[in-house]
């Protein structure tokens, strides 16, 4: 025969879930708050990687577009299919490239890294308030419960 099943206060059962609902609640809001964070921390390496580089970039072209040239060679007429002009030309769409780059550093600050951490601050709000009424709700179930089986006893 097999020894009679343990009777376990339904009470204890409830606090057992209620324990486990709220460590899978923290557990999942602290890895979306992690998440977040690396997010936050990754865009913004990532926009000071992108500003160094476009300033190294910005210096590179400017350094060759002040460089003085022979007179042979800015005396040709002005046609599209002249070197210099050819490379000109690319030296200017370079100083242009790197000052758009630039201007999207700042954007990654305005459009990933601020709201990231905004997020961040509200997710933490909203957990402690869910906590607060989860809490509130655990109470009240204790209550609800304890009547009932003191009504069935």
């Amino acid at each position: 025969m097999q020894p009679p099943p343990r009777k376990v206060r339904v009470t204890q059962e409830l606090k057992h879930v209620h324990t486990e609902q709220m460590s899978r609640l923290q557990l999942k809001h602290q890895s979306d708050c992690e998440l977040l964070d690396d997010l936050r921390t990754f865009s913004q390496k990532r926009a000071a990687i992108e500003r160094d580089y476009a300033q190294a970039l910005n210096k590179l072209a400017n350094q060759y577009l002040k460089r003085e040239w022979s007179e042979s060679v800015t005396q040709e007429p002005a046609d599209h299919w002249n070197m210099f002009c050819v490379w000109r030309a690319y030296l200017e769409g370079t100083v242009q490239f790197t000052q758009s780059r630039m201007s999207l550093c700042d954007n990654y600050k305005v459009q990933v890294s601020d709201p990231a951490k905004s997020t961040r601050l509200h997710k933490e709000q909203q957990l402690r308030k869910v906590k607060s009424q989860h809490t509130a709700r655990q109470q009240y179930i204790y209550k609800i419960t304890d009547a009932l089986q003191r009504q069935c006893v």
